[in-house]
């Protein structure tokens, strides 16, 4: 059902954020193409090697990366997508997003992204 389908993982900087590496094996073993993009918080918790290791792609963290944004990097994150998946969604992720903040990479590629966005708390 998942295979071939790509998918963003965005995760923030809560203490359940060490789950989302168990998301993305189980996303890549469901034969998915995963991309992940962390908040600064959420790499407190979990190193970005880590997903890089699992999804084998790079981790996206800076929203003013000069390479990828030399190609307008978070509007092609957001835009060649079929779900985005936060987890975990913080309190203030939430927040930010219905408030239309978009001050970091992942809420700025929420607030330009057409795709499905799935929200999850734990």
């Amino acid at each position: 059902m998942l295979q071939g389908k790509k998918i963003l993982l965005g995760i923030t900087g809560g203490i359940a954020c060490y789950k989302a590496a168990e998301l993305a094996r189980l996303l890549v073993k469901a034969e998915a193409d995963v991309r992940v993009v962390m908040t600064k918080a959420a790499a407190e918790f979990i190193a970005p090697l880590t997903l890089q290791t699992l999804t084998s792609h790079p981790v996206h963290t800076h929203l003013f990366d000069l390479d990828e944004e030399s190609e307008i990097g978070h509007i092609k994150l957001a835009q060649g997508v079929d779900l985005v998946v936060v987890a975990p969604a913080t309190a203030n992720c939430l927040g930010k997003t219905a408030a239309g903040i978009a001050d970091d990479l992942l809420t700025t590629i929420l607030s330009a992204t057409s795709a499905p966005v799935l929200f999850a708390r734990r």
